[in-house]
């Protein structure tokens, strides 16, 4: 019930008592865990840069560590650490181990493509060469729908990064890189 109205309610501070509540009353639930780090999130992209958005992104990483510590199979929690350990600007080497992590739990999971893939877009220098080529793979073989929104967001990125259009084959992103 706790987590419920923690999920219903809006994202305008760093806390939620509701979350708060339930993780102290049953700090072994998982789900308790993943939904404070998503309502965490989403109030820390609102943030400045600084060290108050930092903290909180630390405190999402933590909150789901915590769930996984409940269920260390399940691959939403490890991508919603992969996403947080990203907009903390980890190192390489933990990127492509959450991204080694996400795909070795799920290897064929329809429910994490688009967010993985659009993770791994965001982390595309930080990825080994064999992860990119799972990517592109992933990109080539995936629906068009899935596609034609990774495409756009290449699109987007491609000022920031051009070794997405430049370490992609040409044939896939020809569009969103010629733009």
């Amino acid at each position: 019930m706790l987590t419920e109205l923690g999920k219903a309610s809006d994202t305008d501070s760093g806390t939620s008592p509701y979350f708060e509540s339930a993780l102290t009353l049953a700090p072994w639930h998982s789900d308790a865990a993943a939904s404070y780090a998503s309502y965490l999130r989403a109030y820390a992209v609102t943030l400045p840069l600084g060290a108050e958005r930092e903290a909180l992104f630390e405190r999402v990483l933590a909150l789901y560590e915590r769930a996984m510590e409940g269920r260390p199979l399940w691959p939403y929690y490890h991508l919603g650490a992969f996403d947080a350990e990203y907009l903390l600007n980890r190192s390489a080497e933990s990127i492509q181990a959450r991204f080694d992590r996400v795909t070795s739990l799920a290897p064929n999971e329809r429910g994490l493509d688009r967010n993985l893939l659009e993770l791994s877009l965001y982390s595309w220098n930080k990825l080994r060469s064999d992860q990119k080529q799972w990517v592109v793979l992933r990109l080539q073989k995936t629906q068009g729908t899935i596609r034609r929104d990774m495409l756009d967001i290449i699109k987007e990125l491609k000022a920031y990064n051009l070794n997405l259009c430049t370490e992609m084959p040409w044939k896939l992103v020809r569009r969103a890189c010629q733009e």
